[in-house]
Order: structure tokens, then C-alpha cells, then sequence
């Protein structure tokens, strides 16, 4: 009432287009700030977005597969401009070049083929029952293997940072 928005008497709960502007602009600060800091919309916005339940759980995957397989560069980027790593000249190779083998393309790859052909075989039954559970067996045993294999070498398959902080 004070700035003006409401007249004397009236109530901000009797206001629904205000209601209605007002947390959806919130929502979208919410959203900037988010994308800012982890690279997705923010979470829980399903308290004032008609989808928004739909949307935390996707922000929720895109956000763990960013955090574990693409964002260490963010933090090298951060520490270097905040000082936390000091550049050595003398050291010829960069701490940044780190050399992946063969199974950080091919694991993923095949374990999502595997995954794939188990779900036609599923779909496109084949002449008998034996048949059909014999190709979802081979292809649910292969990307079944491949997911262990993945999960075992995980840490390998992390984007962790790769500069280390300077002692102080």
C-alpha cells in the first residue's frame, strides 16, 4: 500500500494476476541464477511452474552428468582466474593435457548399443519365445558387463579438475 501497488483495504491474496506475475518473474531470477551457477535451470520451480515437477527431474539428470562428466574444466577455469593454481614456466607439459584411452569412447558406445539392440529384440520379438529370450539375454548380459565395467573404472570416467591448489 505503501508503494502504491495496492489500495487501502485491498489484500495481495485477492490480486491473482499479481500472484501470478510476480512468482513467475521469481521463477526466472531463480532460473538465471541457476544456469549461472550449475548450468541448468533451477530446481523446484514446480511451486510456481505447471511443468515444473517434469523439469526438476530432467534439470536433475543434466545436472549430475554435467557435474560428474563435463565440468572440471569449469573449475580449472575458476581456479586460475581466482589465483588458486599458479602457472610454472618451467614445467614443459600442461597439467591440462591428460591422454584417454581407447575405453572412454568405446565402453559408452557399446553399452548404449548393447541397451538399444536388448530393447528391439524386446519390441521385435523374434520366430519362437527361445529365440527372442536368447538375443535379450546376450544383449541385456553385454550392456549389463559394459555398465559394471564403466562403473568400476569410475573414476576414470570423471571430468574432475586437474589443477591442483597452490600450498599456502
Amino acid at each position: 500500500q505503501r508503494l502504491g501497488v495496492l489500495h487501502v483495504g485491498q489484500r495481495i491474496e485477492e490480486q491473482a494476476d499479481f500472484e501470478k506475475i510476480y512468482k513467475n518473474a521469481w521463477a526466472d531470477n531463480a532460473n538465471a541464477c541457476a544456469k549461472q551457477y550449475a548450468g541448468t535451470g533451477a530446481l523446484k520451480t514446480d511451486y510456481t511452474r505447471q511443468w515444473g515437477l517434469i523439469m526438476d527431474g530432467w534439470n536433475s539428470l543434466i545436472r549430475y552428468y554435467k557435474n560428474n562428466f563435463s565440468d572440471g574444466f569449469r573449475q580449472d577455469a575458476i581456479d586460475l582466474f581466482l589465483g588458486n593454481y599458479s602457472v610454472d614456466e618451467v614445467e614443459p607439459a600442461s597439467p591440462l593435457h591428460v591422454k584417454k584411452d581407447w575405453k572412454f569412447l568405446a565402453l559408452p558406445i557399446i553399452m548404449v548399443v548393447a541397451f538399444s539392440m536388448c530393447i528391439i529384440c524386446l519390441l521385435m520379438a523374434g520366430d519362437t519365445w527361445t529365440e527372442t529370450l536368447a538375443y535379450v539375454l546376450f544383449w541385456g548380459s553385454a550392456s549389463f558387463g559394459t555398465f559394471a565395467i564403466i562403473l568400476y573404472n569410475g573414476k576414470d570416467f570423471v571430468d574432475a579438475p586437474k589443477l591442483v591448489q597452490k600450498e599456502k
